[in-house]
Order: structure tokens, then C-alpha cells, then sequence
């Protein structure tokens, strides 16, 4: 067997390799017995006939087509390594994804040849990143806490702990409330323009621009009908500027009944002797979640830099594969939204394709900021530990039950890789920040 590595843009690779047919010719006869186990060939058990009655059953080219299989099985591993133990495929740059096989000559009596294709982890030349550090590093803000905050969070605590009852009087702005609705456009119902028991809270505006305020006075069992012209920058297109009209009737009305800001409102949200105790806790985690999202602000931009002034070719493999995930993503939050993910590409009136071309220039960054990343911590020694990397494994499995469930809904192997590199990478933004 012979093979010859030529180095490809991209940080791709293309090797030929040439099998003589002295060493062909055993997965020839190897294929035809595969065939043979396969078929019914008249007069003989499965896997007991001989070449010439497959040829004649199968044809020839079917047995050429299974020895191809078989024969790039056996030799492409073997080509792989020999590779790597000459150094011609650096330990360093190990290929990423899965390679392509081209099959270029295959023939009755002639050598067998094929091609691999394969993608390489890029060569990333670096930008002076302690530097960036340095420098983007003093652009951290300090984080603070007003009062008004710790307020606005104690309001929204007193409000969402805060018991509905229902009420016999004509809802008010605030009020929660049960709706049934239905939209007609020319006297024609639109589709999808209906609903029963339909919840709200009067004053959020999260219906077109009037529709609450109609609500406002109606008791439970009253109906009422009006109409709203749809506002020019309505999300249903084809509706703006025309007039519709609205059927609603009202099921049901409830107000909430908001507890006192005081030490006993205070005691019923946990082990809170006073208000003063409540209130100084949400300012520690108001200014806990500030500076961590402060944080994260100066690395994004400290990382961000250093991708952009870093010199690589990115294979194409990668960026095909991280906007398999952002498909993957996004695809799962439209999904849990309710909406069909075909009815939200007409509803947009995009083609996946138009998608991903639009998504494909984060993708990119995506990478690159993953391989300055990888090469940071090569080039500065940095690893997560065994230890680290169970610790931050074992926090994500107790939202499982058992061991065993999570088996059944995860890769353990790949959540450690994962959390491996996840670890590794907090570890060089610990590093940046300390340079």
C-alpha cells in the first residue's frame, strides 16, 4: 500500500492512497462471502458459495463496491497512524470531524484507489494577549447597588408571592383575568385569531395597542365587541393598518392582595429576621449578579479582541459544525415557544439556508474565539484537573434523579469532555485577568 499526503487551503489535508491488487484482492473474496451470507443463492447455504455463483447473483460490480468498504475500513485506520508515528499529521493538529473518502479507481484485476479528505485543527498564530489583557482589563467598571433596585426587587418579590382572589367588579388596570377572544378581519375569522380562558394581567400590553384598556369595566359573564386598526409596525405583516374586530368575553376577575413591606413580609420569604436582613441580602446578590455579569462583559471583550487579531485558516468542518449547534439551539427555543419550526420559517418568510447564511459570521467568531482559547491554555500549560472536572460534572447530574436516569438522557463521556473544556476555559480567563 502506498499513499501520498498533499496539504489543502483551510487547513485541510487530501491523501491518495494506492492498494495494489495483490493486497485488494483478499477483501475482494472477503466481500463476495459477506454477499453470500446475504443472499439466496440457489443450491448452496448462506455463505458457502463460491465466487464465480456470487458474481453470477450479485454481479461483479456489487462485489467490487462491498470490497471498496471494506478495504477503506482496514487501511484508512492503518494510513492514519503511520502518519501520525512519521510526524506528517502533527500530534498537535489531530484531524477534527469525520474524514471524506472518495473512491477514484476501482476495477476487476487493478489496484484499488481512494482519496481522504481531511480537516485539521488549525495553526493560530497569536496577538500579544497578555497585553490585550492588560489593557481591556482597566476598562472594568465598578458595580453598585442603589436603593431604588433593592426596592424594585422587593416590589416584584411581594407582587409574585402575593395570592390572587377573585373578585365581583369590573376589572382594572392590574387586574389578572380570564379572557375568551375571538378576531375577525372583513367578517372572516382569522386563523389562529381565537382562544378560551385566555389569561392575562391588564396594563402588561402584551396584545395590540388598545385591547386591554376595552377590557377595562367588564365583569365576569359580560361580552363586549370593538374595534382596533392594527398599528404599521404590527408583526403580522399583512395585517397592518387594517381594521379588526374583537369578540371577547370575560370569565374571570382577580386582584392580588399585596402583603405589607415589613419584618413579618419579610420572615415569610425565608430566614429573614427583619426587613433590614431581606433587603441587605438582595444587595449582596444584586451586586454579586452585577459584577459577575461585569465580569464576563471584560473577558467577552478581552477574547473577542484577541480572535480578531489572531492568524488561522479555519476548516470549513468547524464552522459547519457550530452552526449544527446554533441550529440545534435555536431550533429547540422555538420549539419550547409552541411555535412548529417550518411555521416559523414561513412566519419570518426565510428558507433555513437564508438562516444559517446569516448566522454563519458568528459561527466563525464562535470558532476562533475557541481556538485562542485552546491554544492560550496550550501555550501557558494550563488543565483542568480530574478533580475539577468531576466537581462541575457531579453539580450538573443532580438535576437527575439517579446515576442510571442520567445515563439514559446523556453522554457521560461527552458531558466530562464537555465540562472538561468548560472548566479549562474559566480557568484561562482566570489567567488573563491575573496577567
Amino acid at each position: 500500500m502506498q499513499y501520498n499526503l498533499q496539504t489543502r487551503p483551510r487547513s485541510e489535508v487530501e491523501i491518495e492512497v494506492v492498494v495494489p491488487f495483490s493486497e485488494f484482492e483478499p477483501h475482494v473474496k472477503r466481500a463476495a462471502v459477506l454477499i453470500s451470507e446475504e443472499t439466496e443463492i440457489k443450491g448452496f447455504r448462506k455463505g458457502k458459495a463460491p465466487y464465480e455463483k456470487v458474481k453470477e447473483a450479485a454481479g461483479e460490480a456489487a462485489i467490487y463496491e462491498r470490497a471498496a468498504d471494506v478495504a477503506v475500513r482496514k487501511t484508512c485506520q492503518k494510513v492514519m497512524e503511520e502518519l501520525v508515528t512519521s510526524n506528517q499529521l502533527p500530534a498537535s493538529r489531530p484531524p477534527i470531524g469525520k474524514p471524506e473518502i472518495t473512491v477514484t479507481k476501482l476495477a476487476p484485476a487493478n489496484e484499488f484507489q481512494y482519496k481522504i479528505k481531511l480537516a485539521l485543527l488549525p495553526e493560530v498564530t497569536l496577538p500579544d494577549y497578555k497585553t490585550i489583557a492588560r489593557r481591556v482589563q482597566k476598562e472594568k467598571k465598578d458595580v453598585a447597588v442603589s436603593d431604588e433596585e433593592v426596592a424594585q426587587t422587593i416590589e416584584w418579590l411581594r407582587n409574585s408571592r402575593a395570592p390572587l382572589v377573585t373578585v365581583d367588579r369590573p376589572a382594572e388596570k392590574d387586574d389578572s383575568v380570564e379572557i375568551d377572544f375571538e378576531v375577525r378581519h372583513g367578517g372572516v375569522k382569522l386563523e389562529g385569531g381565537d382562544s378560551k380562558n385566555h389569561p392575562l394581567v391588564i396594563g402588561k400590553n402584551k396584545f395590540m395597542p388598545g385591547f386591554e384598556d376595552n377590557l377595562i369595566g367588564m365583569k365576569a359573564r359580560e361580552e363586549k365587541t370593538f374595534s382596533l386598526v392594527a398599528p404599521e409596525g404590527w408583526h403580522e405583516k399583512a395585517l397592518a393598518g387594517k381594521e379588526l374586530e374583537f369578540k371577547t368575553a370575560m370569565r374571570l376577575v382577580q386582584e392580588r392582595h399585596l402583603m405589607e413591606v415589613n419584618d413579618d413580609f419579610a420572615k415569610t420569604l425565608g430566614n429573614f429576621e427583619s426587613l433590614e436582613a431581606l433587603q441587605g441580602n438582595i444587595r449582596n446578590g444584586l451586586m454579586k449578579e452585577k459584577g459577575e455579569k461585569e465580569t464576563q462583559r471584560v473577558r467577552s471583550l478581552i477574547i473577542e479582541e484577541v480572535a480578531k487579531n489572531a492568524k488561522m485558516e479555519i476548516p470549513e468542518a468547524l464552522v459547519s459544525s457550530e452552526l449544527e449547534k446554533m441550529t440545534v439551539d435555536f431550533r429547540s427555543n422555538i420549539e419550547q415557544m409552541g411555535m412548529r419550526w417550518e411555521d416559523y420559517l414561513t412566519h419570518i418568510k426565510k428558507s433555513f439556508e437564508d438562516l444559517k447564511k446569516e448566522w454563519r459570521p458568528e459561527a466563525e467568531k464562535r470558532v476562533r474565539i475557541a481556538l485562542c482559547l485552546r491554544e492560550i491554555a496550550e501555550k501557558e500549560k494550563i488543565e483542568a484537573s480530574e478533580e475539577e472536572v468531576k466537581a462541575r460534572a457531579d453539580e450538573f447530574l443532580r438535576q437527575f434523579r439517579s446515576v442510571a436516569d442520567a445515563e439514559k438522557k446523556i453522554d457521560l463521556d461527552q458531558l466530562l469532555e464537555y465540562t472538561r473544556g468548560i472548566v479549562r476555559n474559566e480557568k484561562v480567563f482566570e489567567f488573563l485577568e491575573k496577567v
